[in-house]
């Protein structure tokens, strides 16, 4: 008989790698040195856990060898969902357990790390017998007598009741959900294009540039991309360029050795380290420092990377995708933004459409939001028909994001099933008065006449400056509010009404 394969399963929790403000280790490096594995899986539920666990291996090579490990994507909108946990964790141990089974694997689940509601889901695997494992316990020096043990929790006890599955379902049944586009939402022709190219591109391994207006679910479709591509699985590393201050964002993407600055007490691997053999998602791509620009590109064509404070170079083998609601061209011309670097990331672009160019999937939008909501909490809310046409009508300016908002907000304030428009916020119902308005406007022409041309252009350039100002200052957005072609309306800015131009308000 074929010698069994000791393998690890376990999620990363916040105690690892070290437990806070201390140097002990945590949960899993405590396990990894009192018993040897062949192989670890450490299921990430987030971006900054796939850091965590990159170090754990990290370090683990430094008094173990020979230990293969794989980091396990498991995305959660809520760890403490135990449908939500149960589901995903079916799927994802599905999928591992087809690529193993030929190891003769001997599974050994830690069940330390995690919230108390993740901890549960093993039981309820091991119990059910759709996992079959040994559940350890590991017990730190403080509550050990000084050192640390392992005590293996015993399920043939009363701890849990039989769990039965309904008939019908087998024990050894396989669960296989295909990747779909989880989270974005659209049915109208254009959205699908996007989709349809975003899937095409999901199979080769370029870079991809998404372009979009602030809230048009730029993040979603990039993760849309790593799911469907040959890294689906790896690490998904997002990076906001804009909420990193300039001095720490070398640090941020490429890490650090201890000593390197002020506050660098630990040694960090930085989100490139941490993503690597899966995807980096570079959002506001555009705001990136114009003295970082060059040391990125030099990671993108090397493939390797220098944490700081370090003469080491460290091979990373990472997928880049970018994004960006500014128009990056003009920002080359203006010496702001690095033309290399821009073809570099720009192998491939997708341009998400503003939501006032796909309205026919507003309703089903709003349907999906309420649902959401009632699911949530519990409740039975809905819009009326009128509050329905006032959402159809409105520009949106902020796109989905402003949509989902103003649909929770409703659902917060209303108590019925059919929430009236008077709950709206405030800016759409002022959007609305002065639309109003300016259809009712009673045409009288004075005695002495008028200068037709001369009101004409005044209020032209009143709506031009008030769509300026519905934007935020961004002229895209405030020329699609218009129905202006973006370039005609910078020019009629500049060249018809004087206004100065000024950089986008991104």
């Amino acid at each position: 008989m074929a010698e069994k394969n000791p393998i690890l399963f376990t999620f990363i929790g916040n105690r690892d790698p070290y437990v806070e403000n201390s140097e002990d280790f945590g949960p899993v490096l405590s396990l990894l040195e009192y018993r040897t594995f062949s192989r670890v899986f450490l299921f990430c539920t987030g971006s900054d856990y796939f850091e965590r666990a990159r170090t754990v291996e990290e370090i683990c090579g430094t008094f173990c060898e020979g230990v293969k490990f794989s980091h396990v994507s498991l995305e959660l909108n809520s760890v403490i969902d135990y449908e939500e946990i149960f589901s995903k964790m079916k799927i994802s141990l599905n999928n591992i357990m087809e690529k193993i089974k030929s190891l003769n694997p001997d599974i050994s689940v830690l069940l330390d790390p995690g919230t108390p509601q993740m901890q549960t889901i093993w039981f309820l695997l091991a119990k059910s017998g759709l996992l079959h494992a040994r559940l350890l316990q590991g017990i730190p020096p403080r509550f050990g007598g000084g050192s640390y043990r392992l005590k293996e929790v015993n399920l043939e006890s009363s701890i849990l009741p039989e769990i039965i599955i309904p008939e019908g379902i087998e024990k050894e049944q396989k669960w296989f959900t295909p990747v779909t586009a989880n989270g974005i939402i659209g049915e109208s022709a254009v959205f699908k294009k996007v989709l349809e190219r975003a899937f095409q591109f999901a199979s080769y391994d370029i870079s991809v540039c998404i372009r979009g207006d602030t809230g048009t679910g730029k993040n979603l479709l990039a993760k849309f991309i790593h799911d469907n591509s040959e890294r689906k699985g790896k690490p998904f590393q997002p990076i906001n360029c804009s909420a990193i201050t300039s001095t720490l964002v070398e640090s941020e993407f490429f890490g650090h050795i201890k000593g390197a600055f002020t506050g660098a007490e630990k040694d960090r691997l930085g989100k490139f380290r941490a993503a690597d053999t899966g995807t980096i998602f570079l959002d506001e791509i555009g705001d990136l420092p114009l003295n970082m620009q060059p040391k990125l590109l030099k990671v993108l064509e090397e493939k390797k990377l220098q944490p700081v404070g370090s003469d080491e170079e460290i091979e990373v083998d990472v997928r880049v995708i970018a994004a960006t609601n500014k128009n990056l061209e003009e920002m080359i011309e203006k010496k702001e933004f690095r033309r290399d670097l821009f073809e570099r990331l720009n192998q491939v672009s997708i341009t998400i459409p503003h939501l006032q160019e796909r309205k026919e999937d507003i309703p089903l939008l709003v349907r999906t939001f309420i649902d959401k909501w009632n699911k949530d909490y519990s409740e039975e809310k809905g819009l009326s028909e009128e509050t329905m046409k006032y959402l159809m009508e409105y520009p949106w300016p902020g796109n989905v994001r402003e949509l989902k908002n103003t649909v929770s907000g409703l659902c917060a304030t209303g108590m019925s099933l059919s929430i009236g428009p008077d709950l709206l916020p405030g800016p759409i119902l002022e959007y609305f008065h002065k639309k109003r308005s300016v259809a009712n406007m009673d045409v009288q022409i004075p005695e002495n006449g008028i200068d037709l041309r001369a009101l004409l252009f005044q209020m032209e350039k009143d709506f031009y400056l008030e769509a300026l100002k519905s934007a935020e200052g961004n002229k895209e957005r405030a020329a699609k509010l218009l129905g202006i072609n973006p370039p005609a309306f910078r020019k009629a800015l500049r060249e018809r009404f004087c206004i100065q131009e000024q950089d986008d308000d991104s």
